[in-house]
């Protein structure tokens, strides 16, 4: 039974996906991936996995680029091992802030590593910052696609601003 719900996604986000090569038939082997990065210490998960299988590999554009929310002018791209391999603990400390076991399945905004939790959470981090996309994974792509809510930070590292512009 498929995890993720690509028909709760609005049109927007769905020709977006479709303009970067996704199909809903389109199945990649997340092995390419996940192998390399358990070797590195992550623990894969059923919803990391079929992410990756539906979208690893692609570059997602942003439909709204200005805001209002933030500035959005940067793809989300599937790429698992730009966002992990090297990263563990970056990922080990995301864990420890948030609880849970994150994989890595992308960047985003500034290079920043884009991780899911086995529970659906998916957040960005880099640069001392921990960004939430989403409750789901359909959430984290309506997000970075569509930039149609703020940015919440759930954590800075001290002397950090909480967020981009």
């Amino acid at each position: 039974m498929s995890m993720i719900c690509f028909d709760r996604l609005g049109e927007d986000v769905l020709g977006a996906l479709v303009a970067a090569g996704w199909s809903p038939e389109r199945k990649v082997d997340a092995g390419q991936w996940v192998r390399p990065l358990t070797g590195e210490g992550y623990r894969a998960h059923p919803l990391a996995e079929e992410i990756l299988a539906a979208v690893g590999g692609l570059s997602i554009e942003p439909v709204n680029m200005v805001g209002p929310n933030f500035t959005n002018d940067e793809p989300y791209n599937f790429d698992p091992i730009a966002a992990g391999s090297g990263q563990r603990s970056l990922a080990a400390e995301v864990e420890g802030v948030l609880g849970g076991n994150f994989f890595p399945i992308g960047e985003w905004l500034s290079y920043s590593s884009v991780f899911v939790e086995a529970g659906g959470m998916v957040i960005a981090t880099g640069m001392g910052w921990i960004w939430k996309l989403g409750s789901t994974f359909e959430e984290s792509l309506e997000l970075a696609v569509c930039a149609n809510r703020p940015l919440l930070c759930l954590h800075s590292d001290p002397g950090r601003d909480p967020g981009p512009s």
